[in-house]
């Protein structure tokens, strides 16, 4: 016989009874769940809703399940309330006989022993517990004891069969009224439609499903300050899989706003979500098409549907344009918009793209980073703008004494989460992020979306921030990592074939020189002659400065005119004077030694089509997002200030600012080894560092 599904979906909001409290989702859960089942398996499916929920008409339903065949799949699916008498409470529920007019777990296990299908799933998304709640019946008798619940429930599972039940016994299950549904419906939705994390083979996978599903209930619940604990018990031998389900014509029918919107590599098909035609032509001119993270993002994973996201990929990968459109999605539906760094530098960089980018759309961008002199707290206080950039400190600092803030912010985007593992920084990014989940307790839920360059294991992170977590790992533009020997020849990784090479005699090291600059100054010579740019990253802002003054004095490269003629006419501090000095040569440095205004200046000529300017010397600031597009990065030294080692994150950022999309086609870096030792280490623990 042909296999075939049969269902029962059951969901109640509103009850006859006018002492039962009213859910808001149960019906929606129940209308989902029908839907999606009816359109991707067909089959002879129930749905019961709101009055046709009686307790008859739900018995009469699973008698009916007890015809199938033995070779078909049966799903029953109740949400609404349950009691902490362990029934699931009916439309019509007596609260002065709930045993006769509800639905007893007993019973209901009765009645599924008799289905003769060899895959029973039963799908409970109520409370067992008692006590008010968003899913809780409050009555006035003594709770069993948890044993013999989790017996009964034996009881109903077994080989062929799977109870799948949104809490445990004791506990209540909640509902989100921002999402819609039950916590547990809401993400078997987002799982059965094929959620990555439950993929496999283009199918879903039955356990991964509930894996997934138990996994980001509780999550969600803890974010909201409930225990929730979905409960899974019974077995089903062989593996389990399902197509990848997805909305058709009864879903699409019953919310018609959740789907249809989908995006495509042409930047066009962002019309589909609101986007006026002025952003739309702003965006043509940044980029010449969305990127398959920035559509695995849209279509994946709700960044335009208000889903918090967790982004983790390499530099030049697009992660940026992720958190603008999340943005300004929301700037549309005028909601405001935060971005979060953890530099001024950054700050900076960032408003002017947005001014240059925008500003013919009339965004208002403001900025507070800690300067008195410049920071826009007026209007930020009487929320009069579209976009605010702030530092991690300033943001914290702003929210400890005016927690009022987020109450019209519709996105926060934290650039540079990677951080989080700084020892410095990362204590106050992890503060600002612990404030942000508590205050989703207290009903202020923005939108919060993390970008992260680190690569390899999150450790539970989204999970933590209760987002989903988009993890690339593929580079747009490949990058050659190795090291470049005492001796002049080069060892390093294939990007293509991850194959290691090794290259005799690349350089000829400068003889009567015994430090790092034995082999920068012929490296950097050699890449400069093959048109390449470069950047040169030292530990501290003397080495920076001192390693552009010798590039310069042996480079032999052309003046960098335009720099120097526009340069600030200030009175000129000793850092002023160097940067001159070496920009004769054309080379530059970029510390915070230098002004905010010689340091745009820097970034803008580096990354300037044609340039004079072809080598930055410069401290790791430079890695954390500032816009300076570079073909080629050459690291000497790997240890902070004080002989703390670079984390393998904070050197995997630094190289990766190698090979930038729209500037390279393919990046390179080389890390200065000075003895065998030396090399060892560096290439075991940096270069093949996860």
């Amino acid at each position: 016989m042909v296999r075939q599904l049969h269902g029962v979906f059951i969901g109640i909001d509103r009850y006859a009874s006018p002492t039962i409290n009213w859910l808001s989702c149960a019906e929606r859960d129940a209308i989902a769940l029908h839907c999606l089942f009816a359109d991707n398996l067909g089959g002879a499916n129930s749905l019961l809703v709101g009055k046709n929920a009686t307790r008859a008409k739900i018995e009469e339903e699973c008698k009916k399940l007890a015809k199938c065949d033995t070779n078909d799949i049966v799903v029953f699916s109740f949400s609404g309330h349950g009691t902490s008498t362990h029934e699931l409470v009916t439309y019509d529920a007596d609260r002065a006989n709930l045993p006769d007019t509800c639905i007893p777990l007993t019973e209901l296990a009765e009645w599924l022993s008799k289905i003769p299908a060899r895959q029973v799933i039963c799908i409970l998304d109520c409370c067992f517990s008692g006590g008010m709640g968003a899913k809780a019946l409050q009555v006035d008798v003594v709770p069993r004891d948890m044993t013999s619940v989790e017996e009964l429930l034996k009881q109903l599972s077994g080989n062929g069969r799977i109870i799948f039940t949104a809490s445990l016994a004791d506990e209540k299950a909640w509902e989100n009224q921002r999402l819609g549904h039950g916590l547990l419906t809401y993400h078997l939705l987002r799982a059965l439609q094929g959620a990555e994390e439950v993929q496999k083979a283009g199918k879903v996978s039955l356990y991964r499903l509930l894996e997934y599903v138990s996994e980001k209930v509780k999550d969600a619940a803890d974010i909201l300050g409930k225990p929730q604990h979905p409960l899974l018990l019974g077995k089903i031998e062989g593996e389990v899989t399902l197509p990848i389900f997805k909305p058709g014509v009864l879903y699409k029918a019953a919310f018609p706003d959740r789907v249809g919107k989908k995006v495509t590599a042409d930047i066009g098909s962002l019309a589909a979500f609101g986007f006026p035609d002025e952003l739309l032509k702003a965006w043509a001119g940044l980029i010449p098409s969305l990127n398959q993270l920035q559509i695995d993002a849209i279509n994946e994973f709700g960044l335009l549907d208000g889903q918090h996201v967790v982004v983790s990929a390499p530099t030049s990968s697009g992660k940026t344009m992720v958190g603008e459109l999340a943005a300004l999605r929301g700037v549309v539906e005028r909601k405001r918009a935060l971005f979060l760094f953890p530099l001024k530098a950054l700050v900076n960089d960032k408003l002017r793209h947005f001014e240059q980018a925008y500003g013919a759309f009339g965004l208002r961008t403001i900025k507070a980073t800690g300067e008195s002199t410049s920071d826009d707290i007026l209007p930020l206080m009487r929320s009069q703008y579209d976009v605010c950039l702030m530092t991690y400190e300033k943001f914290s600092a702003l929210l400890l004494a005016n927690p009022h803030l987020l109450d019209q912010v519709g996105t926060i985007i934290v650039d540079e989460v990677q951080m989080i593992a700084d020892e410095n920084r990362g204590v106050n990014l992890e503060f600002i992020l612990t404030l942000l989940r508590m205050r989703r307790k207290q009903g202020a839920e923005p939108q919060l979306i993390a970008l992260s360059a680190v690569i390899g294991e999150m450790n539970g992170f989204e999970r933590w921030l209760g987002a989903r977590l988009l993890l690339r790992t593929e580079r747009p533009v490949p990058l050659d990592e190795g090291i470049v020997r005492w001796d002049g020849s080069v060892r390093y990784i294939e990007s293509d074939t991850g194959n290691e090479k090794s290259v005799a005699c690349v350089i000829r090291p400068v003889v009567g020189k015994s430090s790092s600059q034995a082999l920068i100054i012929p490296l950097a010579q050699k890449l400069v002659s093959d048109n390449k740019s470069v950047i040169v990253f030292r530990e501290t802002r003397g080495e920076a400065q001192g390693c552009a003054l010798y590039l310069a004095r042996n480079l032999g490269l052309p003046p960098a005119q335009v720099a120097l003629d526009t340069l600030p006419n200030t009175d000129p501090s000793m850092s002023t004077q160097k940067l001159r000095e070496a920009l004769s040569g054309g080379v530059a440095f970029h510390i915070s030694d230098l002004d905010a205004e010689e340091r745009r200046l820097v970034e803008e000529q580096f990354r300037a089509v044609p340039t004079a300017l072809r080598v930055i010397a410069a401290t790791t600031t430079l890695a954390m997002g500032v816009n300076t597009p570079a073909e080629t990065v050459i690291v000497a030294g790997l240890d902070h200030p004080g002989g703390v080692p670079y984390s393998v994150a904070e050197y995997k950022n630094i190289v990766g600012r190698a090979g930038r999309l729209g500037y390279a086609t393919r990046g390179s870096s080389f890390v200065v080894v000075m003895s065998p030792s030396e090399e060892h280490v560096i290439w075991s623990k940096y270069v093949l560092g996860k």
